[in-house]
C-alpha cells in the first residue's frame, strides 16, 4: 500500500516526551509513505507533489477506556448536578448502576453493545486501547467482560491491553472479604491480563487495599495502573510509591508535592474533569515537573465519548495545554503507558502502520466541533471500511 502525497505530523522517534518537547513534532510535507504487511517500510518525497494534499497523523492510543459494558446511565446526568458524583454512588447508582446492568447482560449482547463502540472509536482514529474490567465484580462476570474483549480484538483486528480493575467494593462486602476474591481473579486470570487496577477514593477502595492487590499483581509479573485522586485526595500516592505502576490515573486532585513521589506515566482525562467540573490547573505542574503525560477518553456510561478527536478539542479549548501537546500524549505518550512506544505512537519506517489521514489541517483538531476531520483511518495496514 502507498498513502500518497501527505503532509505528515507526527512525533519525534522516541520511546516518550516531556516538557517542552511536548511542542515539537515532526513536520515532513509532500510525502509518499509505503506500507507492507501492517508497518510502515519507508517515507519518501513523492515524486508527484500536488497542491492539494492531506495531512497525516499517527492513529491515537487510548490508555484508559471502559469498553465493555452494559446499559446506560443517561438518566443520571441531571441527577448529578444536584447530588453530585460521590452521592449517586453512595445511593446505589453510578458503577453500581452498571454493575447490575452488565451481570444482567449475556456475552452476545455484551459483545454487540461493545463492537459499536469500539467500531465508532476507530472511525474518529482510535488504533490501540487498554480495556478494563471492573464491572462484574464477581468472576463469572468479569472473565464474561475479558471474554468480550478478547473477540473484539479477534474479529476487529485491534490492539486491546486488558486490565483486571477493583472497581467498588460489592454491596454487603467489606475490603479485607474482596481482597481475596480480587487476588484469586488475578492469580485466575493472570495469563489472560496486561496489568491489574484498582480505583483508588472515597466510596471506593483504600490505599491498603490497593498496596495489597497489586504488590500481589506484582509478584505474579504484572505491573499496576490505579485510579487515583478523581474526586478526592485521600493520600494513596505516598503509600504506593514504590511499586511497579505503570500509570497513575486522573490525577486531578493531586498536590504538587505529591508529584515528585510518581514515577510512572500520568494519565489525564480531561473529559472526566470536565465532567465533575474540576480544574485542570495541577496538569500545568505536570507538564512544568517534566512528567510523562498520557491522554484518555475514560470512555464509561459515566462519561459516553467514543471520539478521541472531541475528547482533544474539548480539553485543549478549556486546559492549559496546546494542540502539539495532545497529539503527542494522546498517540506516543499513550502508546508508552501501555509498553508500545517502541512499534507504534508515531510515523516512522519500522512502526505499526496506523494513520489517521484528516480532511483538513491538522491544526483544525479542537476548532471545527461537531465535524469528524478524519477522512480515513488506517490501522495495522488496513483502510478501516465504513459500515
Amino acid at each position: 500500500m502507498l498513502v500518497e502525497n501527505v503532509n505528515i505530523a507526527s512525533p519525534i522517534n522516541r520511546k516518550f516526551v516531556t516538557g517542552v518537547d511536548l511542542e515539537r513534532l515532526e513536520i515532513l510535507e509532500h510525502q509518499d509513505i509505503s506500507i507492507s504487511n501492517g508497518k510502515i517500510v519507508s517515507i519518501n518525497p513523492t515524486s508527484y507533489p500536488r497542491e492539494e494534499n492531506r495531512w497525516v497523523i499517527p492513529g491515537f492510543c487510548d490508555p484508559h477506556t471502559h469498553l465493555v459494558f452494559g446499559g446506560t446511565r443517561e438518566k443520571e446526568i441531571d441527577v448529578r448536578k444536584t447530588l453530585g458524583y460521590g452521592e449517586v454512588l453512595r445511593r446505589g447508582g453510578g458503577i453500581y448502576s452498571t454493575i447490575r446492568s452488565t451481570s444482567e447482560c449475556d456475552k452476545d449482547t455484551l459483545f454487540n453493545e461493545s463492537r459499536e463502540r469500539i467500531l465508532n472509536m476507530m472511525h474518529h482514529g482510535t488504533a490501540i486501547v487498554e480495556s478494563k474490567t471492573g464491572y462484574g465484580i464477581d468472576a463469572e462476570v468479569e472473565e464474561r467482560m475479558l471474554s468480550v474483549m478478547e473477540r473484539i480484538e479477534a474479529e476487529m483486528r485491534i490492539r486491546i491491553k486488558k486490565t483486571l480493575l477493583a472497581h467498588v467494593i460489592p454491596k454487603g462486602s467489606s475490603e479485607e472479604r474482596y481482597l481475596k476474591d480480587f487476588k484469586d481473579m488475578i492469580e485466575g486470570f493472570r495469563k489472560r491480563i496486561d496489568y491489574v487496577d484498582v480505583f483508588v477514593d472515597v466510596g471506593a477502595f483504600s490505599p491498603a487495599f490497593a498496596r495489597e492487590a497489586i504488590l500481589f499483581a506484582n509478584s505474579l509479573g504484572i505491573n499496576g495502573r490505579v485510579h487515583i485522586n478523581e474526586l478526592e485526595n485521600i493520600g494513596g500516592i505516598g503509600v504506593l510509591k514504590d511499586l511497579k505502576i505503570d500509570s497513575y490515573d486522573h490525577m486531578i486532585e493531586t498536590r504538587n508535592e505529591e508529584l515528585d513521589f510518581v514515577d510512572g506515566t500520568i494519565t489525564i482525562l480531561p473529559f472526566t474533569a470536565i465532567n465533575l467540573r474540576k480544574s485542570g490547573q495541577i496538569f500545568s505542574e505536570m507538564k512544568r515537573k517534566e512528567k510523562i503525560l498520557a491522554v484518555g477518553s475514560d470512555l464509561s456510561p459515566n462519561t459516553y465519548i467514543t471520539s478521541f478527536p472531541l475528547a482533544i478539542a474539548l480539553a485543549r479549548q478549556l486546559f492549559p495545554f496546546t494542540l502539539n501537546d495532545f497529539d503527542l500524549v494522546g498517540t506516543l505518550n499513550s502508546c508508552y503507558s501501555l509498553s508500545l512506544s517502541d512499534v507504534a505512537g508515531s510515523i516512522h519506517p519500522g512502526k505499526d502502520a496506523n494513520l489517521v489521514v484528516l480532511k483538513d489541517t491538522y491544526d483544525k483538531i479542537g476548532y471545527k466541533f461537531g465535524e469528524n476531520i478524519v477522512q480515513r483511518v488506517i490501522i495495522n495496514g488496513k483502510v478501516l471500511k465504513a459500515e
